[in-house]
């Protein structure tokens, strides 16, 4: 993945929510060779991909949403969490 996109609104929630700084997803996801990736359809936002990441030593699960943008491999944050706490 060459970009992310995290819109103020999402930085926000996962700030707040999960006390995950939009800096540590970058750092987890973009220009990161060999991402665990799925791809999963979602009935009502569509398609999506899930990245397995560690984020300060714990796995962490990336909701990534393809991003219309003209350079490609571009992908909105949808959201982040934490999968063991």
């Amino acid at each position: 993945m060459a970009r992310l996109r995290i819109s103020r609104q999402v930085a926000g929630k996962i700030n707040s929510l999960h006390h995950i700084e939009p800096q540590e997803v970058r750092d987890a996801v973009e220009c990161v060779a060999g991402l665990d990736v799925s791809e999963d359809l979602d009935p009502e936002r569509g398609w999506r991909v899930i990245a397995k990441v560690r984020i300060r030593d714990d796995e962490a699960l990336v909701v990534l949403y393809p991003a219309d943008d003209p350079i490609g491999d571009v992908w909105r944050l949808g959201s982040v969490y934490f999968t063991r706490r």
